[in-house]
């Protein structure tokens, strides 16, 4: 088409001229997230084999395309993810997220000296934002005297509260809104930005566990007993922890909907997350619901003593996780009662509580199968991959859960005591697997029926 006109309209069409008239190559680079034009030779026509120009469309001599428009794709193999990580802006993010933790901790050490006195002043600041994160504190002490030398006694408390851990994700997704979000174009960025945060998060909480330890004297008279203490966070626990804390904030909060609707993957992923979180929200509410109007659980699992001194919604917080782990067909051990389908009628629990655990497996049936019917509305097709896929996610996000939610306080011969509240890690992830595929495929299946 000829432009007809002055000089000044020839120049004013070339500036808002698409195309080449020399070669008919694109001038604008249109982004097109779902979509790519593709060469289908780098130099060559593949029809005639003349050399072309690198930007051409269209072959010169045969007028063959050049290019292909094809479905965009990503390489999500594991070199190619960690060959490309941005260490720097890791770094800032998971230490950013550590500092803010760490002003946390110094409130958090503020509020337990009204409570705890001077004994808090045994406890860093370190160590608080360890807990926080889930570490388990290991206890070894020694007792000395003339009559009585090198008697060594271990604590173990691995206490993993739920409650707590709001406080990292709180961080972690402030941290990232500053120093990442803007750099979170596609998915391959996103999984790149969720394992660099996840494992540089784990190390350094790590290098804190390692240089935290403390120790401590308590000695008496010619006569009286000494002590000495060594305690400390494991290592190893806040490693697994803070690589599990660092990728899966980044990665729920940084799926964007363009994402969902582009990777199959990543929409069941946050699916599977939305699912879980309703399912133990809603047993949250309930159990308060039952605490306000009598119901005796809390009591009748045999920790009211351990519990005492702790708020109800935390107690309830962390309880809520195991009765969901249970409405999941999983084994769960809550202080003197071990909790499963085959055993509930034959625990010292009362009925009205048993009914009420009996009610919780309906729940989390019926949410399965609600998810079903969504997986169905989205991906019409291939029931069986898209349930496998939600299964999976399914399984890995429970066993995550048991990971973050035990609690073992091992007192040894010297306390006397042992507190166990924990779900088999093994077993939840065999058993919500399949639990969660046969309900979820039902509820795919049932949605096809007119």
């Amino acid at each position: 088409m000829q432009v007809r006109g002055s000089d000044d309209t020839l120049q004013f069409a070339d500036k808002f001229r698409n195309y080449s008239k020399e070669d008919g190559h694109a001038y604008k680079k249109m982004n097109n997230k779902k979509f790519v034009l593709r060469r289908k030779s780098k130099l060559y026509c593949p029809n005639c084999k003349t050399k072309n120009n690198l930007n051409s469309i269209y072959c010169k001599e045969c007028g063959t395309l050049l290019e292909d428009i094809s479905k965009r794709t990503y390489d999500f193999s594991i070199s190619n993810i960690l060959s490309n990580i941005s260490l720097k802006d890791s770094f800032k993010v998971a230490g950013f997220a550590t500092l803010i933790l760490f002003a946390i901790s110094i409130v958090l050490k503020l509020i337990l000296r009204v409570s705890l006195g001077n004994y808090v002043s045994y406890i860093s600041t370190f160590d608080l934002l360890l807990l926080i994160n889930g570490g388990n504190l290991n206890i070894l002490t020694n007792a000395n005297s003339m009559m009585n030398y090198g008697n060594y006694y271990n604590f173990a408390f691995q206490i993993c509260s739920l409650a707590l851990l709001v406080l990292p994700v709180i961080c972690m997704v402030a941290s990232y809104n500053i120093f990442m979000k803007q750099k979170n174009t596609d998915e391959l960025t996103l999984a790149r930005q969720a394992i660099g945060v996840g494992v540089i998060y784990g190390i350094i909480l790590t290098v804190l566990a390692l240089v935290s330890r403390n120790s401590l004297s308590i000695g008496g008279g010619y006569l009286s007993s000494g002590y000495s203490l060594v305690y400390g966070v494991s290592f190893l626990s806040v490693l697994v922890r803070g690589i599990l804390l660092g990728f899966l904030s980044i990665l729920y909060i940084g799926t964007k909907k363009e994402y969902i609707q582009n990777n199959m993957y990543l929409g069941i992923f946050k699916q599977v997350v939305n699912t879980v979180f309703l399912g133990y929200f809603i047993v949250f509410v309930l159990l308060v619901l039952g605490y306000f109007i009598g119901l005796s659980y809390v009591y009748e699992f045999g920790i009211s003593g351990s519990i005492s001194n702790i708020n109800i919604f935390v107690v309830i917080s962390q309880l809520a996780a195991y009765i969901w782990g249970f409405a999941n067909l999983n084994p769960v051990t809550i202080g003197n009662q071990n909790l499963f389908l085959t055993n509930i009628f034959s625990t010292s629990l009362s009925i009205d509580f048993k009914l009420c655990l009996i009610a919780f497996i309906a729940l989390s049936a019926l949410i399965l199968l609600i998810s079903g019917i969504k997986l169905n509305n989205k991906y019409k097709t291939h029931a069986k991959k898209t349930t496998l896929i939600f299964s999976g996610f399914y399984a890995i996000l429970m066993g995550v859960l048991a990971v973050f939610t035990c609690v073992n306080v091992n007192g040894g011969s010297l306390l006397g005591y042992n507190v166990q509240m924990n779900m088999s890690i093994i077993f939840t992830l065999i058993i919500s697997f399949i639990y969660s595929f046969i309900v979820t495929f039902i509820g795919f299946k049932l949605n096809n029926w007119d």
